[in-house]
């Protein structure tokens, strides 16, 4: 038998804690993808250059990484979003 002070809170409630905490964002993550406003022919038309031409170069010194990193990744998860919402309609 394992004692515990009655303030500590057990491993399951944790876990179940943290799983609800995650299906909560993943409900509001959901509702943002749903109220969002598809520009369909312009990720359409982006898809098809990406595809013709490929995934053009650039080159950002670390500088420029640090200072826009909030910006590179909300664009890489858009676009990602995007290009997942055409490959589905």
């Amino acid at each position: 038998m394992i004692l515990r002070p009655k303030n500590m809170v057990s491993h399951k409630k944790l876990k179940r804690e943290f799983i609800m905490a995650k299906q909560e964002g993943y409900r509001s993550k959901l509702q943002e993808l749903v109220a969002r406003d598809w520009d369909v022919e312009a990720i359409a038309a982006r898809s098809r250059r990406l595809i013709e031409q490929g995934i053009p170069k650039k080159t950002l010194s670390k500088a420029e990484i640090l200072a826009n990193k909030a910006e590179i990744l909300d664009r890489v998860q858009r676009r990602g979003e995007e290009y997942e919402y055409l490959s589905h309609s």
